[in-house]
């Protein structure tokens, strides 16, 4: 395959990379809390208007809460969903506690047991029984495992097979290497076990960037289906090393989120316009603002 055909295969404009997503599908999210959040492929899912995802995120933020709140999730499996120093997440915490969404309660090694099952595309994984009582609030997720007698209680834990992966790291080149900055968290085990992987990138670099710093390629190319250039994809998250996260505007968010009808109108002046339109209303000015320092330049050079 040459490389020109393995660009046209490779990188994709949003709506295409998103057109594999449907309703009703398992999707992963990947990045944590508000670092390397995919939000611009979160916004994208929103003007879709897909609905009745079962949402596998790692410990994230403002992207399940934001599918959560458009009404686009039935399910979530998930440790946590938080805006840290901000509160609770709005939405996520609202239909939870109306019951609008499904919450599978899963701790780290839960969910990490789960992808590596999925992974090596085994039924289950194993994992240590650490006493909680998950097994009791989540009986689908955790079932104790026939062990021999005198052995370390285990718990069994299904394969979690996301069919769609949304991630975000800071680079790529055109085969389709991602690099990251910052640490991956559980990102490429998550690319291992899912069907399909979308990855947005703020930017393209030649090959001979990666090769020359390859210790930031945190997902390979054979993992990865499709990228999409995204120039502050994750905002108002973090990509670290490039751009720190909106506190303004993630106040803003939390602000918003009060209730259905004031989160409703956010979504409309921020999600369902499209990305330049989006980073048109957050402004230049704002966005070079937030850039990390010589984050241009930092984890290429390094």
């Amino acid at each position: 395959m040459t490389t020109s055909m393995t660009t046209s295969a490779k990188i994709k404009s949003l709506g295409d990379v998103l057109a594999v997503v449907e309703s009703g599908m398992t999707v992963g999210i990947g990045g944590w809390i508000f670092h390397g959040q995919p939000m611009a492929l979160i916004r994208g899912l929103i003007a879709k208007g897909v609905r009745d995802l079962t949402l596998v995120p790692a410990p994230g933020s403002i992207a399940p809460d934001m599918l959560i709140g458009a009404g686009c999730v039935k399910e979530t499996a998930c440790v946590f969903i938080s805006f840290e120093h901000l509160g609770l997440a709005p939405n996520f915490r609202r239909a939870a506690q109306s019951g609008a969404v499904k919450v599978l309660e899963m701790d780290g090694p839960g969910i990490a047991g789960g992808l590596r099952a999925g992974a090596c595309d085994l039924p289950y994984g194993l994992i240590p029984d650490l006493g909680t009582d998950l097994p009791k609030v989540n009986p689908q997720g955790y079932r104790k495992a026939r062990v021999q007698e005198g052995s370390r209680p285990l718990l069994e834990v299904p394969a979690i097979k996301p069919d769609v992966l949304l991630l975000h790291g800071q680079q790529a080149d055109e085969e389709g290497n991602v690099q990251y900055f910052g640490a991956g968290y559980f990102d490429l085990l998550m690319a291992q076990a899912s069907k399909h992987v979308i990855c947005s990138v703020d930017r393209i670099v030649p090959t001979s960037t990666v090769r020359q710093s390859a210790r930031l390629t945190k997902i390979p190319s054979a993992f990865v289906d499709t990228i999409v250039v995204t120039p502050f994809g994750a905002h108002p998250g973090c990509s670290p090393g490039l751009y720190d996260q909106d506190e303004a505007h993630l106040k803003a968010y939390v602000a918003a989120s009060r209730d259905q009808k004031s989160f409703d109108a956010y979504l409309d002046t921020h999600a369902r316009g499209g990305e330049a339109a989006y980073r048109e209303r957050i402004g230049a000015a704002a966005l070079a603002g937030l850039t990390a320092g010589d984050g241009g330049n930092r984890g290429a050079a390094s």
